[in-house]
């Protein structure tokens, strides 16, 4: 017992040093703020304090400290012990105090590589799954499982980092807070993925919120996984901006009301979004461009898909059972590149992979695995502001933000389940589970680098499908382009209908309800939307209440 209440008191300890932030940290839904003229509001930066009281001037921080606690160093030099001691890291105003520990750890995936599955370990038939916590105080969201002293030290730093207000080059005692822009969307990761969380959409005509970004892309493409950007406005189009760099433009979300009936007389309505990029201030857009709309996406649970046994080469199937009629899977012929497993279309091929993008495209920030932002050439005034360094996100704050989203469990539905078996069965006969595959099977290890086979339930196959044209992106010339879609994970649903007030749904949050996302399904998963509206109403409310317990 006195061990435990030891272990008890250090993780305490490592958790108030770590949160001693008084300016820049953000816990809840900071959106930058928006402007198209003018740099964003900075606020004060106050020197590093050290646990101690004393003042470290962040001058004297070096861009990557030789020696640092496990929080963050274990993550970048991998396989090498590390002393016991104590280091202070300073990010501006937010300090971060943990002890060290002999620890040898690897957890970071290559960025240039998809993960690759492993061969399945059999498992029992009624292993239970693993993932999912309550999330008893959301603005400190668990981890999946227990972690160890180290593991804990850097899954909460990455916590801080994670919830810091970056600021611009130059902004006085803002240490290695420094570097965002000059060109980007949000100056914190937060502001768009509140506390793990999907980014909410638009629920009314008007400008696009920072999480719904405009991505853009050029046709046709070699690489489906990083296709080229707009040869003026790179591949997002960047709506904030410093003092002396003009904004890239402003995106307008514009919807049009349709309703209909379903079988049994009941009502229903949609609505329709039209994009208009304005006010683009380096030229047109090229007509070839297809404008992306993307609501950041739930990082719930990222780790453990991240480590799921999936075969996503092109040419494999989803193992989930397809009813009859379902319009059956159809996958991308074997001579296309595979894709990833993260992203609205899997365009990210693993948790750093997509950590990194969202960095130098969405806030401006470099790191090492993506040593340039998103200034094109024709944007002379970006190219010529001062960087925050090289690289503007140092690795080991770069590892800490990974190591986060690696251990974030899934949160747990507060809405119990009643007639879950029927409602299960539904899901399954309306053909949902052929692609929202209910468990898939991880490969994990232990700290003695021991296989750990197990089990998640993420509704997922993780692979990519053709839901039809209502769905597809278009190009500046208004043409539609045949777009296909990474199958959303389902897990945490419930956790988030209970939260939302006005939740919205779909990779740019056109739909307002569960409801609605079924009806907007089309081309492989018409058979299973068809199903759903031939449902009597009962049954319709049902099973959109069995949705709200996963």
């Amino acid at each position: 017992m006195s061990e435990l209440r030891s272990r008890r008191l250090r993780r305490l300890r490592i958790r108030r040093e770590a949160s001693r932030v008084a300016a820049g940290r953000v816990r809840s839904g900071l959106t930058a703020a928006r402007s198209t003229s003018s740099a964003p509001r900075v606020a004060p930066v106050a020197p590093c304090i050290a646990p101690a009281g004393h003042r470290v001037p962040s001058a004297a921080l070096p861009a990557a400290p030789s020696a640092l606690p496990a929080a963050t160093s274990a993550l970048t030099t991998a396989l090498s012990a590390l002393r016991v001691g104590r280091l202070t890291l300073c990010l501006g105003v937010l300090s971060a105090t943990a002890p060290t520990f002999a620890v040898a750890h690897d957890d970071i995936a290559a960025t240039s590589r998809a993960p690759q599955a492993s061969a399945p370990t059999q498992l029992p038939a009624d292993a239970a799954p693993i993932g999912t916590q309550p999330f008893t105080n959301r603005r400190n969201p668990p981890s999946y499982r227990t972690l160890s002293d180290a593991e804990f030290a850097r899954y909460d730093l990455g916590m801080a980092v994670f919830n810091t207000q970056f600021v611009a080059a130059g902004t006085p005692n803002a240490g290695r807070r420094a570097g965002v822009g000059p060109l980007f969307n949000s100056s914190s990761c937060d502001s768009c993925h509140n506390n793990g969380a999907r980014g909410r959409g638009p629920t009314e005509d008007g400008p696009a919120p920072s999480p719904l970004v405009m991505q853009l892309a050029t046709t046709p493409t070699k690489n489906p996984t990083d296709p080229v950007g707009d040869p003026v406005y790179g591949r997002v189009l960047n709506t904030i901006s410093l003092e002396g760099v003009p904004p890239e433009g402003v995106a307008m979300i514009r919807y049009e009301g349709v309703s209909g009936h379903y079988p049994d007389g009941s009502a229903w309505s949609l609505r329709v979004p039209h994009y208009t990029l304005t006010n683009l201030r380096y030229g047109p857009l090229s007509p070839r461009t297809i404008v992306k709309p993307r609501l950041a996406p739930a990082l719930f649970g990222a780790g453990l898909l991240d480590a799921a046994s999936v075969d996503l080469d092109p040419g494999a199937t989803s193992s989930g059972a397809t009813p009859p009629g379902s319009g059956s899977a159809k996958h991308a012929p074997q001579d296309l590149p595979a894709h990833g497993r993260f992203g609205w279309q899997a365009s990210a091929l693993s948790v750093s992979d997509q950590t990194a993008r969202a960095f130098a495209r969405e806030m401006g920030l470099t790191s090492s695995d993506m040593r340039s932002d998103d200034c094109t050439k024709a944007e002379t005034a970006c190219q010529q502001q001062p960087s925050g360094g090289s690289p503007e996100v140092s690795d080991d704050i770069f590892n800490a933000v990974i190591s986060f989203q690696r251990w974030l469990a899934v949160p747990a539905s507060p809405t119990p389940h009643t007639i879950s078996d029927r409602d299960a069965n539904t899901f399954a006969k309306l053909g949902c589970a052929s692609c929202h595959q209910p468990q898939l099977q991880v490969a994990l290890t232990d700290d003695a680098s021991k296989d750990v086979p197990a089990v998640i339930a993420p509704y997922t196959d993780l692979r990519l499908h053709d839901l039809g044209a209502r769905l597809s992106d278009e190009n500046v010339a208004g043409k539609k382009i045949t777009s296909k879609w990474r199958t959303a994970p389902l897990w945490g649903l419930g956790y988030r209908m209970s939260l939302e007030r006005f939740p919205t749904f779909l990779h740019d949050g056109r739909a307002r309800s569960a409801e609605e996302a079924i009806l907007w399904h089309d081309g492989e998963a018409a058979g299973a939307r068809t199903r759903f509206e031939q449902l009597s109403a009962p049954e319709r409310k049902a099973f959109l209440h069995w949705l709200e317990t996963l």
